[in-house]
């Protein structure tokens, strides 16, 4: 259980007699932090919620809104004006966050939208403020994308998706390999972010499917083929719980931090997993950071692994 979210269940007498929706739930225990009507809003595929969405709606009947500090500041603003430009009044917010996680930083941001912040409680390193969120004009998508192009095609991205406003180094150099040895036929990409290398697949003519456990990287991919008048199916996962059917090829640039936390378990299940998911003689093409050990994980699940292309930062694996 987060910190967060203990610290929010210190006020369930509080929170009894409220209908409270919750944003950007990054955990699912948040749902019982009270005995009252409780709605979870979530951006991770990984979290059961009642709106798995980039933008939160706000239920008939809310009186409260807690949102949980997101990791990105241009996130908070993100939440924050979409949450406003779905009330008629003003309505009470709470924002709680690590201390660590820079919410003292955010109450600048936080007050510009709910007014001079009081601080409710503080425990377990965690920080949970009052503010009052006054109603602003709906939410226009197009005043937080950032967009850019890349080898000829449009890329947008939103606030929160893995590299917002820029196509990250990695995938630049997986982009490289593929444009060199292209994959062919039906392709999966796990972790799609705002579809720098959906839109590449696609537009050298894969039929692509695209999954990332983050909403709002599903919404950026689809507005960047869009875009760019292509075609893909998109949708959300975590890893591979909504895929099916087998593929020609995986490609993937996969996270090796879950928060702050550096960690490799989520690539791991998704090498492990990859076998089941390619047809026979079907290939993984992986693009990491040198010194994560990814090697003998890849050996252990493919008979062919292979290093095709680095640099003094990254390595590209293509395996069968």
């Amino acid at each position: 259980m987060e910190n967060t979210t203990r610290l929010l269940q210190r006020h369930q007498p509080t929170l009894a007699s409220r209908q409270v929706l919750i944003v950007d739930a990054n955990d699912a225990a948040l749902r019982h932090v009270s005995p009252g009507r409780v709605v979870l809003h979530t951006d991770l595929a990984s979290v059961p919620a009642d709106q798995f969405q980039a933008v939160p709606s706000v239920p008939p009947g809310t009186d409260l809104l807690i949102v949980i500090l997101p990791k990105s500041r241009e996130r908070l603003d993100f939440l924050l004006a979409a949450l406003a430009g779905e009330l008629a009044a003003p309505l009470e917010c709470w924002l709680v966050g690590p201390g660590k996680g820079g919410i003292r930083g955010a109450l600048k941001q936080f007050r510009q939208a709910a007014g001079e912040p009081v601080l409710l409680d503080s425990a377990r390193h965690c920080r949970l403020y009052q503010g009052v969120l006054a109603p602003a004009a709906p939410l226009a998508l197009a005043n937080f994308e950032r967009c850019w192009r890349q080898d000829g095609l449009q890329i947008c991205s939103l606030p929160g998706v893995f590299s917002h406003g820029r196509t990250d180094d990695g995938t630049a150099l997986l982009m490289e390999e593929l444009a060199a040895q292209p994959v062919t036929g039906a392709v999966l990409e796990v972790g799609c972010g705002a579809g720098v290398l959906t839109a590449m697949l696609a537009a050298g003519g894969a039929r692509v499917t695209a999954v990332d456990v983050s909403a709002t990287a599903v919404l950026a991919t689809r507005r960047t083929l869009a875009a760019n008048a292509l075609e893909a199916q998109v949708t959300g996962s975590d890893l591979y719980q909504q895929v099916s059917g087998r593929f020609d090829a995986i490609c993937t640039n996969p996270p090796f931090h879950d928060g702050i936390a550096r960690t490799i378990e989520t690539t791991r299940m998704l090498i492990q997993g990859a076998r089941a998911r390619l047809v026979t003689g079907g290939e993984l093409v992986l693009v990491a950071n040198h010194g994560l050990p990814y090697g003998e994980i890849l050996a252990d699940s493919f008979a062919q692994v292979t290093v095709a292309r680095e640099n003094n930062r990254f390595r590209v694996w293509r395996c069968r």
